[in-house]
């Protein structure tokens, strides 16, 4: 009588069913939204392809395996938010002036020499892009973990670069006798 037909269906009967995509979609949208942008700080175009990307991810997904959409699809759409964000910072381009840095009246002639020869020494060395960014931004005199924020990198990996960056300018200095 009570076999273990009777308990399954006991247990069918006690899960709930899996709600709809379209009834998840209209209950979280804007709370999701509104979520990703007090946690992240990006571009409101970011914000929108991070939450879409979780959207389309939780449909990919069987819903009846995610147990609490809500938290998932916000853990989803955060880790796509700041990729975005940090893919978006690495192609920004370095704007110094907002350091100030002038040369004095008189100058201008020795800081325009030096600079050419800096840049013969910069271009046979063969820096990369991210590498002469970062080197810059700590000539400017900006510390791993500044530069880490503004590029989007870790500290470690700001480190390596410059570290890289310093050898290679080394070593174009050494043959250039300079």
């Amino acid at each position: 009588m009570f076999g273990k037909r009777h308990l399954r269906s006991s247990d069918e009967r006690h899960r709930p069913a899996a709600p709809q995509p379209a009834a998840l979609f209209a209950r979280y949208e804007r709370k999701l939204r509104a979520r990703v942008r007090s946690i992240v700080t990006t571009s409101e175009a970011n914000v929108e392809d991070a939450c879409m990307y979780a959207w389309l991810m939780l449909l990919r997904h069987e819903l009846d395996e995610v147990a609490e959409p809500y938290s998932w699809l916000t853990t989803i759409a955060v880790r796509e938010a700041v990729k975005l964000e940090r893919a978006e910072r690495r192609t920004r381009p370095l704007v110094l002036d907002e350091y100030g840095a002038q040369a004095r009246p008189g100058e201008e002639l020795a800081a325009y020499d030096l600079l050419a020869h800096a840049a013969a020494i910069i271009q046979e060395a063969g820096l990369t892009a991210r590498q002469l960014q970062m080197i810059s931004l700590q000539l400017w005199g900006l510390s791993y973990e500044q530069i880490a924020v503004h590029t989007g990198d870790s500290r470690r990996t700001v480190e390596r670069q410059i570290l890289r960056a310093r050898s290679k300018l080394a070593e174009a200095l050494q043959t250039s006798g300079g």
